[in-house]
């Protein structure tokens, strides 16, 4: 009967033995230099402290970005956004002013606007659906606008704007072709590898146009809310609407969920 001989290795304060081959000796040690490797680059991830996935270049002027906005530092803390804006549409004889909480921690917005002839309340989120109440009228917009809000929602610009500063790795940012000369665009990308979102940055790399497959936006100035920077007024590509910022004020407190469910005698059976 064939008889095994025992070898042994030292490797480092750690000592292996193979049962009477050499190749498990060094399967082990590979084992070993492939776990040192996996957790070296999981510690230069940390290290870094960014998950969102694109090339360096890109990256580094999506944070740029967010710098100029106030700061990755502040952005990352929060979890809420209050607006309070004055539209004009060309449609309507009236303007309004928009009270919005917009949850940056999910798919959520709670929009009152309001006008001196109407009031209209404009809600979506995952647990409440899409609703509203248009002068006193309450409606459910349908599956097909839920869904929609739901893809639309995380390429809201406010919602890549926390991403950049949280390191979120859902989502890729790469360069893309901007239609204004002498810039580019930054386009984020899903995991599905879909572009649901960019933005155009002038030269001191703040934005100056928003846009998501379903609009586009062309933006004013920063201007200083607080510790925060916002564009102060912005108009949709072809001129339907516009609006002027009066208030915006962050929060790193989660907003009150309630706000995205319907009133008690609107809810479904």
């Amino acid at each position: 009967m064939h008889q095994t001989r025992d070898y042994y290795f030292s490797f480092g304060e750690f000592k292996f033995k193979s049962m009477g081959t050499i190749f498990k000796t060094y399967s082990a040690i590979l084992i070993f230099a492939l776990c040192g490797l996996l957790l070296g680059n999981k510690c230069y991830c940390q290290k870094n402290g960014s998950g969102i996935r694109g090339k360096p270049e890109a990256v580094a002027d999506a944070k740029a970005m967010v710098e100029t906005m106030g700061g990755i530092t502040l952005w990352a803390q929060l979890k809420s956004v209050h607006f309070v804006t004055e539209w004009y549409p060309c449609d309507r004889v009236d303007s309004y002013i928009e009270n919005e909480i917009l949850d940056l921690t999910g798919p959520r917005s709670w929009a009152d606007r309001k006008s001196e002839i109407n009031h209209i309340l404009r809600v979506y989120s995952p647990e409440g659906k899409h609703w509203s109440i248009v002068n006193g009228k309450f409606s459910y917009a349908s599956d097909d606008v839920l869904k929609e809000d739901m893809i639309r929602a995380p390429f809201n610009f406010y919602h890549l704007v926390k991403a950049i500063a949280s390191g979120d790795p859902f989502y890729e940012v790469r360069f893309g072709t901007g239609d204004i000369p002498h810039t580019r665009r930054l386009e984020f990308y899903g995991p599905d590898g879909v572009m649901n979102g960019w933005v155009i940055l002038n030269a001191r790399k703040e934005p100056i146009v928003k846009g998501t497959a379903q609009y586009r936006y062309t933006l004013g100035p920063l201007k200083k809310f607080g510790n925060l920077y916002f564009p102060v007024w912005g108009v949709y590509d072809n001129g339907y609407t516009r609006y002027n910022l009066i208030s915006a004020t962050g929060d790193n407190k989660d907003p009150d969920m309630s706000l995205f469910i319907p009133p008690a005698e609107y809810m479904e059976n």
